[in-house]
Formats: structure tokens, C-alpha cells, sequence
């Protein structure tokens, strides 16, 4: 043992080595190791170590059509990461209630993530989080103030309220007694190195009235800043007001999740501070993107190409050969640019189908037609999920643009070509339904569930009818509830010409059609109801609870058709949804007569055709 001893000794003291100095590269904490004499093996000891520096993260909007488990890996990546501590950015539960029983299950489901978090969070309000006094009320009992600030390492934190006002979704504010609070701690904390404002709401790109937001600009314009905000789902930075302004996207909340070329992704933002500002990596909860994973102008080029609509689908209806059928595809290229396309058909079990050309190349500004023939296999039932599913990768050669493949998805079958029935005389819309011989629609849930309904069409020169009987052996009615938390029924139509309303997804929650949801009366109170005051003028509607259930009945005014169409017009689309909640407790089931348009488009799906 003493001579092995003796060697390490002998070795340490003979050889040309020196040992790093404590403290030699300044204030910073350094290493020990022994430096040959002439070439090494390491670039440098400067260790990027800087006492000044930190790293923290920031999640993003959890809810918004929340995806049940995403938050809870970014949790996971949070505590593998090891930040020092964790921002956020708002929309934290679904919300948009005012029963408190309801607001204390999903904050307890909440705080159940944020306790098995490692490091301390940092709560801020989005619109799903406080849409109402009531929600305000709860906030600050559970958690304080809505806004706030902390200082660290020389750093200001601007925790900011967009929903102060509590007007919902693109319609934040900032008020006069925040604004006077932004500016004293402003005012107090002028010689800080970086101010770091989070807000749920991007309020420097919305079109609605903000209030005094814009005077907050103006204080942050001399000052070295930088703004985060979520909301929209899709990340875009901006340079703007002399700071870099950014709109996260999601940690869970809902998404089409095209990627990462499209800012519509999962993740989390991890900061390291420096003196020279904040470095930003969005991790995706599968990947590490830069700050311009994409920027403004990336983000103007992918706008200008997704939302052009390349593909127009003519469906197919049913008519003497029920079983076969051609779909014509219209491709226009209305850019200066030349657009490839590549078409594919995936396995349906009911549906055969081939495509005459599968790539197309279309020159600028013209047209190109393609053919699919479709027809139904032999001994197969049809259900309401048969479809064939389309896809279109759409790109353009454009110069110094990345060449983006667009995709676009659709399903399409055929059809059935829908008509309504001849109207009684003197049709009453009063929710009884013994003006109607019978009710040949089914909504019948392929879930089994506990609900179900029927529902006819009708026609005079002056209206559309609508007739729903639900059947329902235990109703959820809370007048305290949005529609979307109890029993209810929906009505979705859309007025445009065939080949626009054949292909319409039900963008922005329908905003090309009406789409109203509604409760029953109970004992003569009106339930609750959504989009009832958007309806066409001159709508009669009347929504009442009988025995096992309740039945809706609905006249349009044929002058909405018109003003889409003219007065020879042809057709409209049609959608009846109900939905069933047993419990206060229990999960909310919907069920559609066709498809859903915002998620599972069936081209041509539901049309009916002028009586």
C-alpha cells in the first residue's frame, strides 16, 4: 500500500502539470484539473458559469379543449429538466362556469399536477380561468392576487391579468387600476437588467378594444423587455415595440398539431437569462426548437399558403347506381407560384376507390381536375363512421421559402341525397310534435348510451321545419351551467351553395353556419342556451322537457337560404347533435346524426335538397 502511495506522489510532483487556480477566471465558481504542459485536451476553463445567469421555464395553455394527459408529461419533462422555478401563462382549467363545485373539482385536478412538480409555479389567469366574477371571486380566495411581480437576480417578473374585465376570448384588457399598478412597479424597478412580462392574452395583436394596453406598450418601449403570452395555440414570435413578443403554443390545450413549421406543437420554454437578454428553447415534449422555430415572417408565408383552399371535393350522391360513383376533385393554384400536389386514398372497409392521378403538378393561377371512382364492397352494413379517407400534400416553389408540405385531410363516401317532407298547414313551433305523421332521422349512439333521439324535416314557401324528440329518462338541467355542462341538443346549418357547404369544416366553431345549442324548459323555466341570439331574424324555436325526454322544434326562415344562394336556391346542410350528462360528476357525451364537421368532415355529409 505505502509504495503505491508513493508512486501517485511521485507522479503528481514529477510531472509538468499545474493545478487551476480557485477564483482564477474571476468571481465565478471554477473547477480543479491538471493542465499539461503544451496540448490540451478542452477548448477552455472559462466555464459558462456566470453567478448572474438562470435558467426557468414556462408552460403554456393546458385547456382550450384540453388533451387529457399531455400537461402531465410536460410535468415529467419539468422535473427531468430541473429548472429553478416555473412560469405560466394561463388557460389552466376548462372553466367558463359559474358553479363553484364544479370550479373546486377541476382546480384540486389541477393543483394535483403542480403538487408532484419539483420546483415552485407561478399561477396567471387566462379566459378559461376567470370568465366571470364568480370565477375572479374564487381565484383570489385560492390563490390572491391576479397580478404581480418578483424581482430575481436583477430580473423583473410581470405577472399581468388580460382578464381583468372578464370579456372571454379575444376581448382582453388591461384596466385602469392595473395600468396604475404596471406603472408604479415600472416606475420602482427602473434600473433592472430585463423585465420579463407574462399574459394569457396577446393583446398587441388582438382587433378588440384593450383598454389601457397600449399605454403599457408605451412604458416598456425604453426598457430592455420581453413579452410571453398563449391563448391562440400557435407560436409566433414578433419583433415589436423594441422587444421580442411571442405567442406560445400549447401544453395540452387543443391542436392540430401540424408541427413545428406550423407553431402548433406541445411543449415547454426553457430560459436561460443572461445579461444580454433571455436565450429561448421550446422543447417540445419530443424535441429542442430555437426562438425562430418560426418567426413573423415564416409565419405571414404559412399563412398566405394554408389558408388558400386548394381542394374542392364534388361528392357523390346517391341516385340509380347506389352502389358506384365518380367524385371530381378541382385543384386551383390562385398563387404566382407553381404547386405541387400528391393525392392518397387510405383502406376503407366499406368503400373501394382509385385515383386516376395520384401527383399533379398545376402551373400559377389555373386549374386541374382529377377523378375518383368509389364504390361499395359487396355484403358490408354501412354505419355513420363509413368513409374514404383523402389526403392532399400541398407545396409551393417559392424562393427563399422553406418548400412546406401543407396537409389536408378529408373523408368522403357517398351520400345520400336528402329531402324534407311537404309542411302541414298551420305548422305551430311550440315543441309539440303532433303536427308531425313521423320522425324518420335516428341519432342513435353506437356507444349504447343512455339517450337518443329522431328528428324530421319539413318545407312550406316560407320556412324550414325542424322537429327532435329526445329521448332521455334523466335530465342534468342547471340554469348556473353553460350548455356545454348539462343535457342538451345543437343544431348546426349551413346556407351556402353545395359545392362551399359540401367542404365546409366548421371553422371557428361553425362561423360559416349558424350552430346554436339548447336545454329544455323545465316547469316552464327556459333552460340554458348558446348562439340563440344569432339566429336569422324571424326563427321560431321552442325547447320542452316531457315525459322520458324533451323534443325541439325550429322554423328557419327560407329568406336566409336566400340571402346565401339567391331565390333559386338548391340546397343546405344539416347537423343535429345531442348531448347526455347523468351525473354532476360524470363525463359529457355527444352524439352527432352525421359526422362532426370541425372533426370528421364527410364531404357532402348531410345535405338536403329543395323539396
Amino acid at each position: 500500500m505505502n509504495r503505491i502511495v508513493f508512486c501517485l506522489l511521485f507522479v503528481l510532483f514529477t510531472s509538468p502539470v499545474i493545478w487551476a487556480q480557485a477564483n482564477k477566471y474571476g468571481n465565478k465558481a471554477t473547477l480543479e484539473i491538471i493542465e499539461p504542459e503544451g496540448p490540451k485536451p478542452w477548448t477552455s476553463l472559462d466555464l459558462n458559469n456566470d453567478p448572474g445567469n438562470f435558467q426557468f421555464a414556462i408552460v403554456t395553455d393546458r385547456t382550450g379543449g384540453h388533451r387529457p394527459g399531455v400537461f402531465m408529461e410536460g410535468i415529467k419533462r419539468l422535473n427531468l429538466l430541473q429548472p429553478e422555478f416555473v412560469m405560466s401563462v394561463g388557460d389552466l382549467i376548462e372553466g367558463y362556469t359559474e358553479d363553484e363545485n364544479q370550479l373546486l373539482r377541476e382546480w384540486e385536478e389541477f393543483d394535483g399536477f403542480i403538487d408532484q412538480l419539483e420546483m415552485p409555479f407561478f399561477y396567471l389567469p387566462g379566459n378559461h380561468d376567470i370568465t366571470n366574477k364568480v370565477m375572479q371571486d374564487f381565484w383570489k380566495k385560492r390563490f390572491g392576487p391576479t397580478h404581480y411581480y418578483f424581482k430575481y437576480k436583477d430580473v423583473l417578473f410581470l405577472c399581468v391579468d388580460s382578464e381583468d374585465n372578464y370579456r372571454g376570448s379575444g376581448r382582453g384588457t388591461i384596466g385602469d387600476e392595473q395600468y396604475e399598478w404596471v406603472e408604479k412597479v415600472l416606475e420602482e424597478n427602473q434600473d433592472v437588467k430585463w423585465t420579463l412580462l407574462f399574459m394569457h392574452q396577446p393583446l398587441w395583436v388582438q382587433n378588440a378594444e384593450t383598454l389601457r394596453w397600449p399605454d403599457v406598450e408605451k412604458l416598456l418601449a425604453n426598457r430592455k423587455h420581453t413579452v410571453f403570452a398563449g391563448h391562440r395555440h400557435q407560436y409566433v414570435r414578433y419583433e415589436y415595440n423594441n422587444g421580442n413578443y411571442i405567442i406560445l403554443a400549447t401544453t395540452g390545450g387543443s391542436s392540430s398539431l401540424r408541427g413545428p413549421e406550423f407553431g402548433e406543437f406541445d411543449h415547454v420554454v426553457w430560459i436561460t437569462m443572461t445579461n444580454d437578454g433571455p436565450i429561448i428553447a421550446n422543447i417540445q415534449l419530443e424535441g429542442v426548437f430555437d426562438q425562430d422555430v418560426v418567426n413573423e415572417k415564416k409565419k405571414d408565408y404559412i399563412t398566405a399558403v394554408t389558408d388558400r383552399k386548394p381542394i374542392t371535393i364534388y361528392p357523390v350522391f346517391a341516385g340509380k347506381k347506389l352502389d358506384e360513383g365518380k367524385a371530381r376533385i378541382k385543384i386551383s393554384n390562385d398563387a404566382d407560384w407553381p404547386m405541387e400536389v400528391k393525392l392518397n386514398t387510405g383502406f376503407s372497409w366499406y368503400y373501394k376507390s382509385a385515383l386516376a392521378q395520384n401527383k399533379i403538378r398545376v402551373a400559377p393561377n389555373s386549374v386541374e381536375f382529377v377523378s375518383l371512382e368509389i364504390e361499395k364492397r359487396p355484403n358490408r352494413r354501412s354505419s355513420n363512421g363509413d368513409h374514404i379517407p383523402l389526403t392532399a400534400k400541398i407545396s409551393y416553389e417559392v424562393k427563399d421559402m422553406p418548400n412546406i408540405q401543407v396537409p389536408f385531410k378529408y373523408s368522403l363516401g357517398i351520400e345520400e341525397r336528402w329531402k324534407p317532407e311537404k309542411a302541414r298547414r298551420n305548422l305551430v313551433v311550440d315543441g309539440k310534435l303532433g303536427d308531425w305523421k313521423e320522425l324518420p332521422f335516428e341519432i342513435l349512439p353506437e356507444d349504447m348510451g343512455t339517450v337518443s333521439g329522431r328528428f324530421a324535416l319539413a318545407q312550406d314557401g316560407n320556412f324550414i321545419y325542424l322537429a327532435v324528440k329526445v329521448e332521455d329518462d334523466k335530465l342534468m338541467i342547471d340554469d348556473k351551467q353553460s350548455t356545454w355542462n348539462q343535457d342538451q341538443i345543437g343544431v348546426i346549418l349551413n346556407a351556402d351553395p353545395l359545392e362551399k357547404s359540401a367542404m365546409d369544416q366548421g371553422a371557428g366553431w361553425y362561423r360559416n353556419s349558424f350552430y346554436f345549442t339548447m336545454a329544455p324548459e323545465v316547469d316552464g323555466q327556459a333552460g340554458p342556451s348558446n348562439g340563440v341570439d344569432k339566429l336569422p331574424e324571424g326563427t321560431q324555436l321552442k325547447c320542452v322537457s316531457v315525459v322520458g325526454g324533451y323534443q325541439l322544434e325550429l322554423a328557419i326562415p327560407i329568406s336566409y337560404i336566400q340571402e346565401r344562394q339567391g331565390p333559386n336556391w338548391e340546397t343546405f346542410r344539416l347537423n343535429v347533435m345531442i348531448q347526455d350528462r347523468d351525473t354532476a360528476d360524470g363525463d359529457v357525451h355527444r352524439y352527432f346524426w352525421q359526422p362532426e364537421w370541425r372533426s370528421a368532415n364527410r364531404v357532402g355529409a348531410g345535405m338536403f335538397f329543395r323539396k
